[in-house]
């Protein structure tokens, strides 16, 4: 007799944070809040922070060790709309929600894959938008490999 056993699943949601050149990617349970997926952030960048260029923060004065939960923001794609022009954009997470930090990646509807963009505050104290890159899949390593 064939016993058949429901799918597995995972409530693990897979978080891709892009800043400059860099990216983390940090694998988080679905009930985790943002102000959590900040400071996991800024534990992850630890050991980096002798390898991330003093321009990787938009702030050389903060190193990773300095960093709190307030002085990242997190930034998301907007949807392009149908028979809109031109590409999609990003939008601050953050903005006009005073209690997303408190909220969980769950609630907030992220897919089990998810790419977030951050800023860092600057000298002033304010934000601005994110400076990242995204490699792009096709690229090529120097030497001809596939990356």
């Amino acid at each position: 007799m064939v016993s058949l056993k429901p799918p597995k699943t995972s409530n693990l949601h897979h978080v891709t944070f892009h800043f400059y050149k860099s990216a983390v990617l940090l694998s988080v349970p679905s009930n985790t809040s943002i102000k959590t997926l900040k400071e996991t952030l800024i534990s992850a960048l630890q050991p980096l922070s002798n390898t991330l260029p003093s321009s990787s923060l938009s702030n050389p004065i903060i190193s990773p060790a300095d960093l709190t939960p307030a002085d990242i923001q997190l930034w998301e794609s907007k949807e392009v709309v149908e028979g809109q022009e031109g590409q999609g954009s990003i939008r601050n997470i953050e903005e006009g929600d005073s209690g997303v930090g408190s909220r969980s990646v769950n609630a907030l509807g992220w897919g089990r894959w998810k790419s977030v963009f951050v800023s860092f505050k600057n000298a002033d104290g304010t934000f601005g938008e994110p400076v990242y890159t995204v490699p792009d899949v096709e690229d090529e390593e120097p030497d001809g490999s596939e990356a």
